[in-house]
């Protein structure tokens, strides 16, 4: 009864308008932010042997710190949308920003989540302002600028998510960092973070693969139409399987149980190359991430099912779309 009148009584159509301030800044997105600062969090605690599992106390600082984190993340993913709006378009992405919410209104939206995230994280760990700081600067300014087309340079779009990457982690990596000094904890940080950083260029190539139409129309150059979609399905798969190989030289269990249990899905993906394949590659990798970084930090689970079935109440009642949703065609 409770399922029916959430999927299917009118009265939602009405209330969907309501929530897309909220979801401009797509939510799914913290699906990978929100476990790659718990990765940091763990490999902060890894280098100073420190770690603990199944942590389920409540910390209220660790709150606000997440929370001030996914505002910036959210400014930064308001900007570039604004950016990709033509391509999200031939892609056949939904667009909120300047469908629903003028760009105008969301580039103010923009830098007031940036500002209240700066003030919050500042509240629990000044240290932590400057990561995040200098990701804004690269990737919610300067990646955006429509001057220097940076999105249109395959490194450079490659880049970009390796770059929300690292700073994510690495504010992870700064909250627990004990009495360790900064620079040695960069460095010392640096090896356990590079299996992650692989593994998420291997699903980085499986999106650009997935987007390649819409980016060769709009002339984007990435490395799915650079290279072509085998030879970049080849490359995720080999960069899947040295996150493995390092994982395992670092002896960090979390790195390689997570790389062996994403890597079929690439071979999948370079073996048959169907659609299917390619959209397991994304969603499959990104799920286990999930799975394996709450046996660590169970937590994590509330804020990720929350915004799950949020996100899907919005999409479904606002653009009569099943999404997010793991299933995918012929499953």
């Amino acid at each position: 009864m409770i399922k029916d009148f959430l999927k299917s009584h009118p009265i939602h159509k009405s209330i969907a308008p309501y929530l897309d301030l909220i979801m401009i800044p797509r939510l799914t997105l913290f699906f990978c932010i929100w476990p790659m600062i718990c990765v940091g969090m763990h490999i902060g605690s890894f280098i100073n042997n420190s770690t603990n599992v199944n942590i389920t106390a409540v910390d209220p600082l660790t709150s606000i710190l997440f929370i001030g984190i996914t505002f910036i993340f959210s400014s930064i993913s308001i900007s570039n949308h604004i950016y990709d709006a033509d391509v999200d378009e031939i892609n056949q992405k939904t667009l909120i920003i300047d469908n629903y919410i003028s760009i105008d209104k969301a580039i103010n939206i923009s830098k007031v989540l940036f500002a209240i995230g700066l003030l919050a994280i500042m509240l629990v760990d000044y240290m932590i302002l400057f990561p995040m700081i200098i990701m804004f600067l690269i990737c919610g300014r300067l990646y955006v600028s429509k001057n220097l087309h940076l999105k249109t340079n395959s490194w450079m779009n490659f880049i970009f998510y390796f770059t929300i990457g690292y700073f994510s982690i690495l504010s992870g990596v700064f909250y627990k960092r004990y009495d360790s000094k900064i620079f040695e904890l960069i460095t010392e940080s640096l090896p356990y973070m590079i299996p992650f950083l692989l593994l998420s260029g291997s699903v980085v190539l499986a999106i650009n693969i997935l987007d390649s139409n819409g980016d060769k129309i709009s002339n984007r150059n990435t490395f799915a139409l650079s290279l072509g979609v085998r030879l970049a399905s080849a490359l995720a798969t080999l960069l899947s399987i040295c996150s493995l190989l390092i994982g395992l030289y670092l002896n960090e269990p979390l790195a390689s149980v997570l790389s062996i249990s994403t890597i079929p899905f690439f071979l999948f993906l370079l073996a048959r190359g169907q659609n299917k394949d390619i959209v397991r590659s994304v969603r499959y990798p990104i799920l286990l991430l999930n799975f394996y970084v709450m046996m660590i930090y169970p937590l994590l689970f509330y804020p990720i099912l929350v915004t799950f079935y949020f996100t899907k109440y919005y999409y479904w009642h606002r653009f009569s779309l099943h999404y997010p949703t793991l299933l995918v065609d012929n499953d």
